[in-house]
């Protein structure tokens, strides 16, 4: 005997509440990602000026830095950034915690009891102690932003100042032989002038590449979306009609890459990009990610979708090259696919490695 429909509207009211709930908590996380980018991109920079005040303290009369004053700089360089990276860390933190708040809003008036209570903190803990594929907890790659800001923006100041030095010896001893100094030491005696140390400096923190502004924006950005997200799922498990976790591509998603396959493709006969737990959701599915995650409940999920059950490989298949070459993030691998060559285990294993072991088993990868 059905249901009768009177029924079933609380439920649905109900459903349809923690959807709206669920794009609002997702509007809410860009704003808070939007914010935290934002402060954390100030401080940077406002490092930068410190560091360049301190540079400039000790150009000489000349303007330019001896390399008597190096250790005394490089030390109050290395107090500027390792308190640039207790204020990032700070910031990070308390960002956490409302990110999972956030996540687990959209669930507090479905999910009966008080199991949501805990869940921010799981979630929060969670992040901070997940290992990931490249070994590294969090606390490793915070680690890493500072040890690399410190070597280098030292290493862009010493060389700075060496090379001004070592051109102003050269140019010293060639005119006390009475020779001129070739434009090209001329220029390098220029390397040590603070104005110049400083913007080596300001370049090795805020702009070349692997600069330490910006790794520490990645990181900040991936950690605050893992947070929110790890806790939308810990909440939205708990509902008693949840079937699944559908991956959901950000109307900012760039361009097209492996996300779009975990947003479209029907691996488990649920809809597409539809996962049926948090263990079998690819996401993130790489850092400094724009995408998020939907709850998905059982009365969702129709015949059709049942019927179009598919593997990842059968769905790059159907896409056209320019899919193919975009979700693999190769030319080749596409066309190994294409050839049918590549295997569902290898779609993220890189070209690198594919390259090798198809040249061991006769493949001519030069012609594909």
């Amino acid at each position: 005997m059905s249901t009768p429909p009177t029924q079933l509207r609380p439920a649905a009211r109900t459903k349809a509440q923690i959807k709206r709930a669920s794009a609002a908590a997702r509007r809410a996380a860009d704003r808070l990602d939007a914010r935290q980018l934002e402060a954390l991109e100030r401080r940077y920079r406002a490092a930068a000026d410190e560091i360049d005040a301190a540079i400039m303290a000790r150009a000489g009369e000349t303007g330019n830095l001896r390399l008597s004053v190096l250790q005394d700089l490089r030390a109050q360089m290395d107090g500027i950034i390792t308190r640039l990276g207790e204020e990032r860390d700070a910031m990070l933190f308390a960002g956490l915690d409302e990110a999972a708040e956030l996540g687990v809003q959209p669930f507090e008036q479905a999910v009966a009891g008080t199991t949501l209570a805990r869940v921010p903190e799981e979630a929060v803990r969670f992040v901070r102690t997940f290992v990931a594929e490249d070994g590294l907890q969090l606390s490793d790659r915070l680690w890493r932003l500072d040890n690399g800001a410190r070597r280098m923006v030292g290493e862009a100041v010493e060389s700075a100042v060496i090379q001004g030095h070592s051109a102003s010896q050269a140019a010293t001893d060639l005119l006390s032989r009475g020779e001129a100094v070739p434009a090209e030491i001329q220029a390098k005696m220029d390397a040590a002038a603070g104005g110049r140390v400083s913007r080596a400096a300001r370049s090795a923190l805020l702009r070349d590449d692997g600069n330490a502004r910006h790794n520490a924006l990645r990181v900040m950005r991936t950690e605050l979306n893992r947070a929110h997200g790890e806790a939308y799922m810990l909440g939205g498990q708990e509902h008693p009609d949840f079937v699944g976790f559908r991956f959901l591509l950000s109307p900012r998603h760039p361009r097209r890459d492996i996300c779009d396959m975990h947003a479209s493709a029907n691996l488990h006969g649920l809809g597409a990009g539809v996962y049926p737990s948090r263990e079998a959701t690819p996401w993130p599915a790489h850092p400094n990610t724009l995408s998020y995650v939907e709850i998905v409940f059982d009365d969702e999920v129709t015949e059709d979708d049942r019927a179009a059950e598919t593997d990842r490989l059968s769905w790059l298949k159907d896409q056209e090259p320019g899919v193919q070459e975009a979700v693999l993030n190769s030319r080749k691998k596409a066309a190994a696919l294409r050839q049918g060559l590549l295997k569902e285990n290898q779609i993220n294993t890189p070209w690198s490695v594919l390259k090798t072991r198809y040249e061991r088993q006769g493949v001519d990868v030069e012609a594909l």
